[in-house]
């Protein structure tokens, strides 16, 4: 798990470029947030957490991506080969339904009973990830494993990790675990607050400050009165 850990990390923090039409500013593209953050305080993060925002009242849902990918990935002999190709590479025409994947790690690919499922952008569909992941589910020789690249820029058009290998665990429906699924809606999270099974709101403009379901839960009902 700890190199699995090492390995996501590096994608966290890749620097990803930086692109002119692109709205991240000085410092706001992903890889350039994540740089100030160390292994230790993704390792230390919260599996979800949720955000208010009083003035609204609409409720945020946010899925760490650190432990969604490192909690149910694993990483074997192919993985590890395919992946230190990869780290040399900087051609990435590989002729495959996929994207990030350099030629020479794609023959490596090819040397195994290889199907390409199908390629896929969270940013596409419902997702409360913190970061778009973007992919392919690949079958080599029976077993199931996906191609993953992190999103570090601003744009969802670009800035991209160059992919990375690994293979599916137990709950690949699931990723982190059974009972903490990718994407929660509306409903869920409204049931949730009424039941008083969240316990904390952070402000979603103030990270400083936060609430309790309580609060929350006597805001959006003033909201409904107006």
């Amino acid at each position: 798990m700890t190199e699995i850990k090492k390995i996501v990390y590096g994608m966290l923090t890749e620097n990803t470029g930086k692109a002119m039409c692109d709205s991240g500013g000085t410092d706001g593209r992903g890889w350039q947030k994540n740089q100030t953050r160390t292994l230790t305080d993704f390792n230390n993060e919260s599996e979800e957490r949720y955000e208010f925002d009083y003035k609204f009242g609409e409720v945020y849902r946010i899925v760490s991506v650190f432990h969604y990918l490192t909690n149910n990935l694993e990483i074997d002999d192919i993985c590890e080969e395919f992946n230190d190709i990869q780290k040399s590479s900087d051609d990435w025409n590989a002729k495959i339904n996929s994207y990030g994947v350099s030629e020479k790690a794609y023959e490596r690919l090819l040397d195994e009973e290889l199907t390409v499922e199908n390629t896929w952008n969270t940013y596409n569909g419902d997702s409360d990830l913190s970061q778009i992941l973007q992919g392919s589910d690949l079958t080599i020789n029976d077993e199931q494993y996906v191609l993953i690249q992190i999103h570090n820029g601003a744009d969802a058009r670009g800035g991209y990790t160059d992919a990375k290998l690994f293979k599916r665990g137990a709950y690949c429906e699931y990723m982190i675990h059974e009972y903490l699924r990718e994407y929660k809606d509306s409903y869920d999270i409204n049931e949730d607050i009424e039941e008083g099974y969240i316990e904390n709101f952070t402000d979603y403009w103030n990270d400083s400050k936060s609430y309790t379901c309580e609060e929350v839960k006597n805001r959006l009902n003033e909201l409904k009165t107006k």
